[in-house]
């Protein structure tokens, strides 16, 4: 069993090694992409809604995605902190459909919504102030995470009020 163990380590570590050497390119510039966070810019982060009438329905707000690279970026996902809210991406004429909150074993389906480099997309975010009820009234906060492809990763965006009956 030890002789078997062995064997497998060292299959393992060569694949590795040579994995490594293949693609320290990537790698390199991978590291390169991480270090400047300006490579993606999203404006504004959060929106402040201020008082929300609950009978006045659904509140929209946009925030942009600028690519600031050479690159195309790529988001693969969209998800919400909230049953309330729902997200979009959208540019030119491609838009994805709207995302929400994942949870009880229900999971937002992965995207590939691409922004070539030097371009810019749209998230547009909805927020139904009376879906909680009147149980919802009062301060809110919300959040929506977006994922893109390696070596971005996450970004979030915010808005926040307050939900009021009259």
């Amino acid at each position: 069993m030890k002789k078997y163990t062995i064997i497998v380590l060292i299959v393992v570590a060569v694949f590795y090694g040579g994995y490594s050497l293949v693609n320290k390119n990537k790698v390199d510039e991978t590291i390169a992409l991480v270090q400047d966070a300006s490579l993606v810019e999203i404006t504004p982060k959060s929106h402040d809604l201020g008082k929300v009438l609950m009978k006045k329905g659904i509140v929209e707000k946009e925030y942009e995605i600028k690519n600031n690279s050479d690159k195309t970026l790529r988001l693969k996902k969209i998800v919400t902190s909230c049953m309330c809210t729902e997200a979009y991406v959208y540019m030119e004429n491609k838009k994805t459909r709207s995302f929400g909150m994942e949870g009880h074993g229900d999971r937002n389906p992965g995207i590939n919504f691409e922004i070539p480099g030097g371009s810019s997309a749209k998230i547009v975010t909805q927020f139904d102030p009376a879906a909680h009820g009147i149980a919802g009234t009062g301060l809110f906060d919300r959040t929506v995470w977006l994922t893109f492809a390696d070596p971005i990763g996450g970004r979030e965006i915010t808005f926040n009020g307050e939900v009021v009956l009259q």
